[in-house]
């Protein structure tokens, strides 16, 4: 494994410092980094500086979802601007990717909620640290009448979920998680959309 402190010499001390940022990205390691920054290296100045203003942009006006957490540009993201979608449903989530799967199955025409995390005590991730507070306020001021947990299937997404059901099931609100078919230990951001679409399809109470 290499050590993202101690990468391979460089002759050039801005090419090396650029590389060392690239690492930065999940699951980039030092040889795609290097990749990365020779194409932008020998990329035309136009497409570098193109790049360079989307990702100030993105950084400056892409903000989180005062409702539900996901990715908006304005108070709301569009999915909780959208009339044409079911208001009393909520379909909660770890992360935005997972929002992103599962609207590409096509099968959830309700609202989202974003957690922006799992309970893991090995990664010290608490209650108070999750969008949990904020779901809670939502099943009671929305009039929200079902609520589908899709956590990941591993231990940490079973413990939240877990979790979830225990603290709004006093508000008589229905609780779904998605059919069987999931792997244990699946994430949802990396399910293939059929198995993605057939599990909330046919998800279930409990």
């Amino acid at each position: 494994m290499t050590d993202k402190k101690n990468i391979t010499f460089y002759p050039s001390d801005k090419l090396k410092s650029l590389v060392k940022k690239l690492m930065m990205f999940p699951g980039v390691g030092e040889r795609t980094a290097m990749r990365f920054a020779i194409f932008l290296l020998q990329a035309p100045k136009h497409f570098v500086e193109g790049l360079a203003r989307d990702i100030i942009t993105v950084k400056d006006k892409v903000k989180l979802c005062s409702r539900c957490f996901f990715i908006a540009e304005n108070d709301l993201c569009r999915f909780c601007e959208d009339e044409t979608r079911s208001r009393r449903k909520i379909c909660v989530v770890e992360g935005i990717e997972d929002v992103i799967s599962v609207e590409r199955s096509g099968s959830w025409d309700g609202l989202y909620h974003v957690l922006w995390g799992l309970l893991s005590a090995q990664d010290g991730a608490d209650v108070s640290q999750l969008k949990i507070k904020e779901l809670i306020g939502r099943v009671i001021s929305e009039n929200i009448e079902e609520v589908l947990i899709m956590t990941d299937t591993s231990v940490e997404g079973e413990a939240t979920a877990m979790y979830i059901k225990k603290v709004l099931s006093k508000f008589g609100v229905k609780i779904t998680r998605p059919a069987l078919g999931i792997p244990f230990g699946a994430e949802v951001e990396f399910m293939d959309t059929a198995t993605l679409r057939k599990a909330i399809l046919s998800r279930q109470e409990g």
